[in-house]
């Protein structure tokens, strides 16, 4: 048997390194294991992030990893209609994923878990003694173990639970290219079936006359979907754009937690079916998950029925939204090209967007979409009187 400790976090992305900073605040042992020699690295994230949920996970918009603030987002239908959502204010931000990562790590790191990184975990087993995890690189003995290493997890069947919805998970390509002329203030969204089937493309303004563009697709070669994309709307050549990752719009996995274990983030699927985007409501989870590890861990109690308190607790705060998004994203997924169209257009003839504008939130999404109809009503009666 290697070493032992209170808490093993198995994963450095921002899921774990928010776990493990909340339970070694509580004063217990953590230790975060990363396969990769380098924290925040690679980049498979598209990295658009609300102001919001950037303070609600315990970080302050900084410049050493802010590139750019947004206030709006401008959604493009299939034939080029526009509906433009936009706030007074910056309400997002685009983020480099690296020093993102990094500035988590540090706050890990103060709070008192140690991070090493080299350390892939093949194992996980649970035993009455505690969590057994062991790599090429050893073994050790845990209290609790956090899984929070990504959507490729291999540890979440060993645990017995169930996987993730892998006809929700969709390959990407994403680049970074010059976009001269490109509204730095907006993203834009690309609806469109030929393009990106099964989800859309996106073109992220960086601030410094870049763009991060990727999409991603069902039943296409990203990589050639996006180059195809990037001359069309940029009129930039790229050879080869790579693979970043995958999409997830699958929801999460039905069960969250096992005895002396429990998964977070994108292993958990806890990651917005509408946009992908799942740093901040991943990252919310993984608080709530170093919290009551540590209150196990600390009151001696790390059954099965313990840990089932952070299932309880992550889904009465975020279930409803989930429930919301997976509708969504089911509707949208069956929607022709023409009905998107049509829709579109109409919401931007009738001021639509600025009444979005007023009510959405990025990662609590289920006010605005329940108000949709309500919102469509008021508008299209506004129209009317001033017919």
């Amino acid at each position: 048997m290697g070493m032992e400790i209170e808490v093993a976090v198995v994963g450095a992305g921002p899921a774990g390194l928010i776990a493990a900073r909340e339970a070694a605040s509580a004063g217990v042992e953590v230790l975060v294991l990363e396969e990769h020699e380098q924290v925040g690295l690679p980049v498979e994230c598209a990295g658009l992030l609300s102001l919001r949920g950037l303070r609600a996970i315990g970080l302050s918009p900084s410049s050493r990893f802010v590139l750019n603030k947004l206030r709006g987002a401008v959604f493009y239908s299939p034939s080029g209609h526009r509906l433009v959502v936009e706030a007074p204010g910056p309400v997002a931000c685009v983020v480099d994923r690296e020093q993102l990562d990094l500035a988590l790590a540090e706050q890990a790191a103060r709070a008192g878990a140690e991070v090493e990184v080299g350390r892939l975990v093949k194992r996980l087993s649970v035993r009455p003694d505690g969590a057994l995890l062991s790599g090429p690189w050893g073994s050790l003995r845990a209290e609790v173990a956090v899984v929070a290493e990504g959507f490729r997890s291999r540890l979440v069947r060993q645990l017995g639970l169930r996987t993730l919805d892998w006809h929700g998970v969709l390959p990407a390509s994403q680049v970074e290219v010059p976009a001269p002329g490109l509204d730095e203030e907006r993203v834009e969204v690309h609806f469109n079936s030929r393009l990106a089937p099964g989800f859309f493309a996106w073109v992220i303004p960086l601030g410094d006359g870049r763009a991060r563009v990727g999409l991603a697709c069902r039943g296409l070669d990203p990589r050639k979907a996006l180059r195809a994309f990037l001359k069309k709307r940029l009129g930039v050549s790229v050879l080869k754009p790579p693979y970043s990752g995958s999409v997830l719009k699958c929801g999460p996995i039905p069960k969250t937690y096992a005895a002396r274990a429990v998964v977070v983030g994108d292993a958990a699927g806890q990651v917005k079916p509408t946009t992908g985007g799942g740093i901040v409501l991943g990252g919310l989870c993984a608080r709530l998950a170093g919290r009551i590890v540590a209150e196990a861990v600390g009151a001696g109690d790390t059954s099965e029925q313990a840990l089932r308190a952070y299932e309880l607790a992550w889904r009465r705060l975020l279930g409803r939204e989930f429930k919301a998004m997976l509708s969504a994203r089911r509707l949208l997924d069956r929607l022709p090209d023409k009905t998107l169209d049509l829709a579109v257009k109409l919401a931007s003839e009738l001021g639509l967007g600025r009444e979005i504008a007023r009510e959405a939130d990025m990662d609590f999404q289920s006010g605005v979409l329940a108000a949709l109809p309500r919102l469509a009503l008021t508008c299209l009666a506004r129209r009317l009187k001033a017919l």
